[in-house]
């Protein structure tokens, strides 16, 4: 049973991407885009059918294994832009510093005026990095991995959906800060957007994904202290 799932899981993931792919071809509307329709799909599939994330990421969990080898491609349009990615790096590091702290504060005020309870509220902490790195920061935090997940997942298809409307709402041109910001909120999924605005902003976005998750997880210790003083 357990590896019919496994295949079920790989199937079915593989099957949605590569038909949303094709329709994206077609038709570039931002919810036809791969990465979140199949998204989308899956989460009101394993919702109708009462299928427990856990379950369907016995085969989902190889899927995800692949992820770190597939943004090493994110290399090379950053060694094309390596000497301006130099030149920026501070900028980037004290961007992802207050960015980090941005989402967590407002991820706190929402919990509490909305009574989110603590497991939640500390598996929600991460809700901004790569899913990897969200689930080993579950496990140190003590959160839930399919709650960490869910909010990487919603945090990422926000992002690409209504980032670059926002950007452009505010006027924001430049296209270090809007890589920067892309990365920073939505991670890959936002990198893909930003990619399809040109290597500059994607090679910023890239960069900005695994700053964000190191600083991220370098302020755990912060993030679940402050956590556990007003929710525990």
């Amino acid at each position: 049973m357990n590896n019919l799932n496994i295949f079920i899981s790989i199937f079915l993931t593989i099957i949605l991407y590569f038909v949303f792919f094709k329709i994206y071809g077609v038709r570039k509307h931002i919810l036809l885009h791969p990465n979140i329709a199949t998204s989308i799909v899956l989460v009101i599939m394993l919702y109708v059918s009462d299928i427990s994330f856990g379950v369907y990421n016995t085969g989902g969990e190889y899927i995800t294994s692949f992820l770190g080898v597939c943004i090493v491609v994110l290399a090379v349009p950053m060694y094309q832009q390596l000497r301006i990615l130099k030149d920026n790096l501070w900028l980037i590091v004290c961007s992802s510093l207050v960015s980090i702290y941005c989402s967590f504060f407002s991820m706190l005020l929402f919990a509490k005026v909305f009574s989110v309870p603590g497991t939640f509220v500390f598996s929600l902490i991460p809700k901004s990095i790569t899913s990897p790195m969200a689930i080993e920061a579950s496990r140190i935090t003590g959160g839930s991995e399919s709650v960490a997940v869910l909010g990487v997942l919603v945090s990422g298809i926000l992002g690409a959906m209504i980032g670059r409307f926002i950007l452009d709402l505010i006027r924001v041109r430049d296209p270090i800060v809007r890589g920067c910001a892309f990365g920073m909120s939505s991670h890959v999924m936002g990198t893909t957007q930003a990619l399809e605005e040109g290597e500059v902003t994607g090679s910023f976005s890239a960069v900005s994904i695994p700053v964000t998750g190191i600083l991220t997880i370098i302020n755990l210790p912060v993030f679940t202290r402050i956590v556990g003083y007003f929710f525990l």
